[in-house]
């Protein structure tokens, strides 16, 4: 018996997932390339920022600043003109501009998440300290504590 169809050999249709194959890499190395280029300013590191020292002088009249200001944040509190929570505002406010005054580097503006890779023990805590009561409707903080432990991290800055 004799059949009409003729059967192909396997390569010659093997050549055609070879090239199909090939294409798809080319495509796909392409597009990598391609985007890589086009994000690249978004795939960099961000910048390590750089402390600056301020001469021992110049320490010592920021530092005179800023006590004279927890000392005014202080009295506001105790005398009523902030609540709790407005006061740890200004505690935070206050602790910031310090280190940003003194180091240069602008923590005033940097989230709590931004200034633990900062690697500042003294503000990372502070300023972990203040954020529960800084953004609670009611907290039953400690403010008095805090401004004892803001003026000592301050006094004892370097």
């Amino acid at each position: 018996m004799q059949t009409s169809v003729e059967l192909q050999e396997p390569i010659s249709y093997m050549s055609l997932w070879l090239i199909i194959a090939i294409v798809l890499a080319v495509l796909i190395i392409f597009t990598q390339v391609f985007f890589r280029i086009l994000f690249k300013g978004r795939l960099k590191r961000p910048k390590k920022l750089k402390v600056k020292k301020p001469k021992p002088k110049t320490l010592e009249e920021i530092r005179k600043k800023y006590l004279s200001r927890l000392y005014v944040i202080e009295n506001d509190i105790a005398g009523g003109k902030y609540t709790v929570r407005q006061g740890y505002q200004q505690l935070s406010e206050c602790v910031r501009d310090f280190v940003f005054e003194a180091t240069g580097i602008p923590v005033d503006k940097c989230s709590l998440s931004e200034i633990r890779t900062l690697k500042m023990p003294v503000l990372t805590g502070l300023v972990t300290e203040y954020y529960e009561p800084e953004f609670a409707r009611f907290t039953v903080a400690d403010i008095r504590k805090s401004l004892f432990k803001t003026r000592k991290a301050i006094e004892t800055w370097h």
